[in-house]
């Protein structure tokens, strides 16, 4: 009867224990979780602020529209054409719609001005003049082509070769910096309305290859034959995906209108579409008409009084685009990191990849894609801490109720116990 009565008590006691340390686990497992969902959140949140804060040409539209009451869309366009000789070699014109030329940027600025006009742009602080007309935007447009440029010293009153190196040249017109912006660590960037057409500008890369300094204003550079002066360092971004981008190889910024004089297809002359007011062009006695070179990309500020209408306008203006056969890449770049943008860049599968297919872009738009990718995956990992969060916060609710369920049935256990022992104690002394 004692053996009995001591085995019940023991297994009373040890069953008190189990439910105390189950309790204990139970309410342990959501804490687990919130934790977890707190560090993939602020993992997830601080990469995404990291890779948007690295690419500041995404802020290019609000930067401009700050202290305006006109919003602003930051629209791009990627076109293509043939390079005869490989990259080093500039882009040409193809015929059939799917590239852009200077002749074509002066049709696109007048539709544009048109479009501007009309959605009273000049009410904004942005306003510049060409021409004495009112211009309430602003655009660039640029292409790449790879080069061999050589460093020149002059030594005893001869002029020396001190090292040559290939170098991607990105031949700029418009308003280039505005939708670029660069920290300069030495000079500043090619003027928008031409001085000198053979100045040059280095990243920092292309200036520490040749000079291992960045105070290098004023030094020459010889590309085909033809003589440039440096006026400018540029800083490149230093991540990993600026690197991956090509970023961080030798770069320098020239004129667009020089490719005609580096690359002597008939003419030695400088032109520029600056030179025409967005309503006026070249005419067809124009070097830059002759030697056909191709716009790689074409970007623009557009005033948006309603949401939507920049991007119909700039599609409109675009030479020989239509929606059912586009045949040059639109982007539309103002809220491009957006979570909703980004899902839509991915979805539906492989739908964007094939939109892309067939274009050289720069590696300003490679480190833009790449950057869409990353954040994507930072997105779900984002939201994945935050379904952690609330299941964690669901069961650590459900698991303070059930709680306080079992410490109730502790209590009933600990009185039967004492019921037990208070009999017990009577048998005793009747005995």
């Amino acid at each position: 009867m004692q053996l009995f009565d001591k085995t019940k008590k023991l297994w009373n006691t040890e069953k008190g224990n189990v439910k105390r340390r189950f309790l204990k686990l139970i309410l342990a497992v959501p804490f687990w979780i919130i934790l977890v969902s707190v560090i993939l959140m602020a993992f997830g949140i601080c990469r995404i602020y990291y890779l948007i804060d690295t690419r500041p040409e995404q802020k290019t539209a609000r930067i401009w529209q700050s202290n305006s009451d006109t919003s602003f869309r930051h629209m791009i366009v990627y076109a293509g054409g043939i390079r005869a000789k490989g990259d080093k070699s500039p882009m040409t014109y193809q015929d059939g719609g799917g590239s852009i030329h200077l002749a074509d940027i002066a049709l696109m600025r007048k539709d544009l001005q048109g479009s501007s006009d009309t959605g009273s742009a000049a009410s904004s602080k942005n306003i510049s003049y060409v021409e004495d007309k009112l211009r309430g935007w602003e655009d660039c447009y640029s292409s790449t082509v790879m080069a061999s440029v050589s460093a020149i010293d002059v030594r005893d009153g001869l002029e020396v070769t001190t090292g040559t190196t290939d170098v991607q040249l990105v031949a700029v017109g418009g308003n280039y910096k505005v939708f670029h912006p660069f920290r300069y660590l030495s000079g500043g960037f090619l003027p928008e309305t031409p001085v000198d057409a053979n100045q040059i500008v280095l990243n920092d890369v292309l200036a520490w290859t040749f000079y291992h300094s960045y105070d290098v204003v004023g030094n020459r550079l010889m590309i085909n034959g033809q003589m440039f002066t440096v006026i400018g360092v540029v800083e490149e971004k230093d991540t990993k995906v600026a690197e991956l981008a090509g970023e961080q190889e030798n770069r320098a910024f020239i004129y667009f209108g020089t490719l005609g004089a580096l690359y002597d297809n008939g003419t030695n002359g400088y032109s520029d579409s600056e030179d025409y007011g967005p309503s006026d062009g070249p005419d067809s006695t124009s070097s830059a008409v002759e030697n056909d070179y191709a716009i790689q990309c074409y970007e623009a500020l557009l005033p948006e009084l309603v949401r939507g209408v920049a991007v119909t306008d700039f599609k409109n203006a675009l030479p020989a685009y239509s929606f059912t056969n586009p045949q040059v890449y639109v982007v539309n770049n103002t809220g491009r990191f957006g979570i909703t943008r980004v899902f839509d860049t991915f979805f539906p599968l492989g739908e964007t990849d094939r939109e892309r297919m067939g274009y050289e872009f720069p590696y300003w738009e490679k480190a833009a894609q790449m950057t869409e990718d990353r954040l994507f995956y930072d997105y779900i990992i984002t939201a994945l801490g935050i379904v952690l969060l609330l299941i964690g916060l669901v069961m650590a609710g459900l698991k303070l109720r059930a709680g306080k369920a079992i410490s109730q049935d502790m209590v009933e256990d600990q009185s039967d116990d004492d019921i037990f022992e208070n009999e017990e104690k009577q048998l005793i002394l009747k005995d």
